[in-house]
């Protein structure tokens, strides 16, 4: 490619072929993979919503807890503390649900792919 904006950008246009171009109510070639990550994106936002709630939410449960027993922050420490290790364990459990599906679905994909295999079972 060279630095001059006059050059054309493609051998097709080098050869004085032009481009096709679509009408303007096309819509976009489908894909395969947008789907998938929206999903994962929708999924991981969850998790973090889910995680941000339940700090939230411990948070107040020991903050009226503490104005109910006069207690100054002990309960509000406590809440949390317990909190943030429910929303880390409940995470961590729901991201390696997702790690073994995948795993699941890529050896499924590899099996289905019949590839060749050795004689007597050996892979």
């Amino acid at each position: 490619m060279s630095g001059d904006p006059e050059a054309p950008d493609s051998d097709s246009e080098r050869a004085g072929q032009s481009r096709q171009e679509l009408p303007a109510g096309s819509p976009p070639a489908p894909s395969h993979e947008e789907p998938r990550e929206r999903s994962a994106a929708a999924k991981f936002a969850g998790i973090g919503l889910q995680f941000a709630i339940t700090i939230l939410l411990c948070l107040w449960l020991g903050n009226w807890l503490d104005r109910k027993f006069g207690t100054a922050p002990v309960f509000l420490y406590g809440g949390v503390f317990l909190g943030a290790g429910g929303a880390f364990y409940s995470m961590y459990r729901q991201l390696m649900a997702n790690l073994e599906r995948e795993e699941r679905a890529r050896r499924a994909r590899k099996n289905a792919g019949g590839g060749p295999s050795l004689p007597g079972g050996l892979v």
